[in-house]
């Protein structure tokens, strides 16, 4: 998902709980890491989450400036 314009509540939310996901599996992986190194898989992953988490900072930033 990636809105152009205006964010709805629906759009606002989903986002919002995509952020936490996205944030809770990083926090998970980094704690993981200390124990276990990640798989090749496993980092392009994180890698792909943390390029999200950005994207969505950003959505979030510009529909707050819009306001």
């Amino acid at each position: 998902m990636e809105p152009r314009g205006r964010l709805n509540s629906e759009q606002l939310k989903d986002l919002s709980d995509e952020l936490a996901t996205l944030m809770k599996q990083q926090s998970d992986a980094r704690l993981l890491e200390v124990f276990i190194h990640m798989t090749q898989q496993e980092i392009r992953a994180f890698d792909l989450r943390t390029e999200r988490i950005s994207k969505i900072h950003i959505i979030l930033s510009e529909h707050d400036a819009k306001r």
